[in-house]
């Protein structure tokens, strides 16, 4: 027990800071260390780690990036960027176009991969006008973190969420929906009245952006493949399944080098996923598989209010200190030990 606990406790250590005097590590070398180490120091067996990685979760993810590989590669990201800007003719229309087009991008595709496509388009933009861009990046990250609570696509920690709880699409979409849409609404007000004073000053001249060479056709293709697999998970599809399906239907039909694609799915995440679930399964044998067992939760006991408040403020306070993968990760064998599981799942 002790062993497994003093793995687990530095794995999400370094994870949480990532850099040490000693050590300079991220969080997919960290948390590679730490699978490393439970099978070593005899936590779990070599096939029992094997047993602990989910690969649905992976697959999935897989089939997702493949898509918004291509999309990546056809230049859909910046030129949806440059169709908000385009119409944007004062500073508060920028905001809500950042805020409501990120969040709505990141509601289907991942949100990182918005953010980071995003984010040059938007400072190429605004560099000529010598605005400040902190109100507007600020939009685009909040809207995108908000937006992607939509769907189960929307980021990573949904994915698990996802497949974990059994959730179809569609019924995370509608429950998901008032939180998404008035997250976003709120993100707007509060950053519209925190940065009042220099929405209010129009810009001296119209937003100039640099024309996108869309690739039209890979485009049309990498939405249209993701459009029938959001239809396919709507009426009842494997996540996974359709997911990778998708993705090499969109290999075989792009017609393009798969390299640019391929280079853009991020490997480290997929090498984060893996290890960590070597860690926490080598958590859960050794430390709160017994634990449970001989405790409970207490927290089984409290109403729906008390269970939804006291969890929430264990997740923001896990979240900022891991991030928010560890963080889901950490409640896997926890919440089936509770009531309301549909309930804290979507928390």
């Amino acid at each position: 027990m002790t062993t497994g606990l003093i793995i687990f406790g530095v794995t999400y250590l370094l994870i949480a800071v990532q850099r040490l005097p000693f050590v300079h590590l991220n969080r997919p070398a960290a948390s590679l260390l730490g699978a490393v180490a439970m099978v070593v120091c005899g936590v779990l067996s070599l096939p029992d780690a094997y047993a602990a990685i989910d690969l649905d979760v992976l697959v999935f993810l897989l089939g997702v990036m493949l898509i918004v590989g291509y999309l990546e590669v056809g230049k859909f990201f910046e030129w949806a960027a440059e169709s908000v800007l385009r119409r944007a003719r004062t500073p508060q229309r920028l905001l809500l176009g950042v805020v409501v087009g990120g969040g709505l991008l990141s509601a289907l595709f991942v949100n990182d991969t918005v953010c980071l496509v995003v984010t040059p388009v938007l400072l190429a933009a605004l560099g000529p006008l010598r605005r400040r861009p902190t109100p507007y990046l600020l939009g685009l990250a909040m809207g995108a973190n908000v937006g992607s609570v939509l769907s189960i696509t929307g980021n990573p920690q949904n994915m698990l969420v996802g497949i974990w709880s059994g959730a179809s699409f569609g019924g995370f979409l509608v429950r998901m929906l008032p939180v998404g849409v008035g997250g976003l609404a709120i993100t707007y007000g509060c950053l519209r009245w925190a940065y009042r004073d220099e929405l209010r000053e129009p810009f001296r001249e119209g937003l100039e952006t640099v024309p996108v060479a869309l690739d039209r056709p890979l485009v049309a293709k990498g939405l249209a493949l993701f459009a029938v697999a959001v239809i396919a998970w709507l009426a009842g599809g494997s996540l996974p399944l359709v997911a990778v399906t998708a993705g090499a239907a969109m290999v075989a039909v792009a017609q393009r080098d798969p390299a640019y694609a391929i280079n853009r799915v991020e490997w480290s995440l997929l090498l984060f996923f893996g290890s960590l679930f070597v860690v926490m399964r080598g958590f859960e044998r050794a430390v709160a598989d017994p634990w449970i067992h001989a405790h409970g939760l207490g927290l089984a006991w409290g109403s729906d209010w008390s269970l939804a408040t006291t969890l929430s403020a264990v997740m923001v306070v896990l979240s900022n200190l891991v991030s928010n993968v560890p963080a889901v990760m950490l409640w896997r064998s926890v919440i089936p030990n509770l009531p309301r599981t549909d309930l804290v799942w979507r928390l």
